[in-house]
């Protein structure tokens, strides 16, 4: 019976242990490069989109009445009222929306409305 769980003849017992070390070395290798891709996965998407989260909250907590919005659909308004989920927008002369703080898209700001104004009356004047 000890036929069979002997070594062949020839063969030494220090080759397992070399194998086992070279095992050893590229799961420590595997870790590492999991490691790193963690890491730039981190860098590239989880850390950008934190900032565009972070950059919307502000953006909807600085909201007011009077400010022109333009939302996740292109209907650009002014703002009339705001309650805690929602904002209700003036889109037309008799049109009233109400919708979602998450469907605003962005706040056009005082200079980007008197820029564009002031470009078309000098085009106009041309």
């Amino acid at each position: 019976m000890n036929i069979l769980f002997n070594a062949p003849p020839g063969t030494t017992e220090s080759a397992p242990t070399a194998s086992a070390q070279a095992t050893g070395g590229s799961a420590f290798s595997f870790i590492f490069l999991l490691v790193i891709l963690f890491v730039m996965f981190y860098f590239l998407i989880i850390l950008p989109q934190r900032r565009r989260e972070k950059q919307f909250r502000e953006m909807v907590s600085s909201l007011k009445k009077g400010d022109t919005v333009i939302t996740v659909g292109g209907v650009v308004g002014k703002v009339i009222d705001i309650k805690k989920d929602t904002v209700k927008v003036k889109s037309a002369m008799a049109t009233e929306l109400e919708i979602t703080k998450k469907a605003i898209a962005s706040v056009l700001k005082e200079k980007q409305e008197t820029g564009a104004n002031s470009k078309n009356v000098q085009n106009k004047k041309d």
